[in-house]
């Protein structure tokens, strides 16, 4: 398959009559602003390795009681775990979604550690490919303000949280059922991107 529009998060693949759209960003939710400012993926990871380098000292020791050589070790297990938590552990679900013409059908997978389809329409239930546009509301203002106050008095202000920020959805069109969320995104021109990607395929084979 040729490799169409390109982004850090999202890739599209066409190959004659098929194209393949992958995402890990395909929420309509934009989510908790405390969770999403503070408890990310990353934070997990970190947090994950740490405990993995607590639980492995016992049996660093029984190698190594010197002082350097045993936080060495220590900081060594927690630098090899963390990719390993980031990708494996606290991985989000991709979002597959495969416009087949030669089988007239959009299929939908949610990728993890294992692939489980969620959905298949018929091509020819797809009567439009738009986007939304979206601002999370603050549902906890005085949880954000407190946030903001221990950052402050610690000198380690988080940049834009608890702002009101809009996102954009991507979503497909579907005429006797519930729109589905392909992807979704911050930033405008990465949606665009999509948009564009999906659409030239689809109109490209008189599906839209």
């Amino acid at each position: 398959m040729d490799s169409g529009a390109q982004s850090p998060k999202f890739t599209i693949e066409e190959g004659g009559d098929t194209l393949i759209f992958t995402t890990a960003y395909h929420s309509q939710d934009a989510g908790s602003v405390l969770h999403s400012g503070i408890y990310n993926r990353e934070f997990s990871s970190m947090l994950a390795s740490m405990a993995a380098a607590v639980v492995s000292y016992p049996l660093i020791t029984f190698f190594s009681r010197e002082g350097i050589a045993l936080y060495g070790a220590l900081f060594i297990v927690a630098i090899l775990t963390f990719p390993l938590f980031r990708k494996y552990v606290f991985r989000g679900k991709t979002l597959k979604a495969v416009f087949d013409l030669s089988l007239r059908r959009a299929e939908f997978f949610q990728v993890g550690l294992t692939t489980k389809k969620t959905g298949s329409v018929p091509i020819d239930r797809i009567s439009r490919l738009m986007i939304e546009k979206k601002t999370p509301e603050i549902r906890n203002p005085d949880g954000v303000e407190f946030v903001k106050k221990i950052s402050l008095q610690h000198g380690s202000v988080i940049p834009g949280f608890g702002d009101e920020t809009p996102f954009f959805l991507l979503k497909l069109g579907l005429s006797d059922c519930a729109d589905r969320v392909l992807y979704s995104d911050r930033a405008m021109d990465s949606v665009l991107a999509a948009y564009d990607g999906i659409n030239g395929f689809l109109r490209k084979y008189k599906v839209l």
